[in-house]
């Protein structure tokens, strides 16, 4: 819809993330998506969006429906008319106690049904922006300070958002909130995070030209990670040398891995 001269005519930046809980650790499944504001048009130039008003939510929410639903009913039917699947289909089995026809209704149900999208107008500050959605990779469903009692039978937790609620907390089962928390676990290999447009790999030489048009130097992606007392100096200001700037113990490297996976790499000290 961007690359449509009605509303952008160029090609924006875009980071989105999947959440799959709700305020309560619930099951509610939604993207997060970051968009610049602005792109690069087919000629090479940077094109200012509107900062209120991207595209229209209306068009998008159907379009995004649209889009979904036929992504599903493909994965439901994955065979050609040879009766094989290819090997890059993405095959989906039908739940428990559903059969593909029942599946079918459902989809056919729901394409009757309005479906919510929300369009923020642009931030002023994009670092907050993209910590806002970063704590949901980081993190999880639930941080660890958000954990305010647990008395053997349950656990008091507190709201991310407390202005949104009632009240500040909510109290769950032990059980259930293991339960809640397993359940938004994603599955190995998962990606829960992923970017498009100017962003992807393929698009270096326009997101160069972005950089450019906004003053900064051109992409240089990181081939090497740093050492963990490099890694240290960015993170905390006041490290110095290689002690710890807490108790002052020498700081001594116990384990470094670097995988070929998402995150690329990671280092303990």
């Amino acid at each position: 819809m961007l690359a449509d001269p009605r509303w952008l005519g160029a090609l924006p930046g875009v980071t989105a993330v999947f959440q799959s809980w709700s305020d309560e650790l619930g099951e509610h499944p939604h993207l997060h998506f970051i968009v610049t504001c602005g792109g690069i048009s087919p000629a090479g130039k940077w094109v200012e969006a509107n900062p209120e008003y991207l595209i229209p939510y209306a068009v998008l929410a159907s379009k995004f429906r649209g889009k979904f639903i036929d992504y599903l009913r493909k994965a439901l039917n994955p065979l050609n008319a040879r009766g094989k699947a290819k090997p890059e289909d993405q095959v989906l089995m039908p739940p428990p106690g559903r059969s593909i026809q029942q599946c079918h209704n459902l989809l056919n149900k729901l394409g009757r049904q309005k479906w919510n999208v929300h369009v923020d107008p642009a931030y002023q500050y994009a670092g907050g922006a993209l910590k806002y959605v970063g704590r949901y990779i980081r993190r999880g469903p639930v941080s660890e300070r958000r954990i305010l009692s647990y008395d053997g039978e349950k656990v008091v937790i507190a709201y991310a958002h407390p202005e949104k609620h009632k009240h500040p907390t909510f109290t769950l089962e032990a059980k259930e909130f293991i339960l809640r928390l397993l359940t938004h676990a994603p599955q190995k290999g998962t990606h829960c995070a992923r970017v498009y447009g100017l962003y992807h790999s393929t698009k270096r030489e326009q997101l160069n030209q972005a950089r450019a048009h906004l003053g900064q130097a051109p992409y240089e992606p990181i081939i090497e990670p740093p050492d963990v007392h490099e890694l240290l100096h960015r993170m905390i200001p006041d490290f110095k040398g290689d002690l710890c700037p807490k108790c002052h113990t020498r700081l001594v490297t116990i384990y470094v891995s670097r995988h070929n996976r998402s995150p690329p790499w990671e280092a303990a000290a």
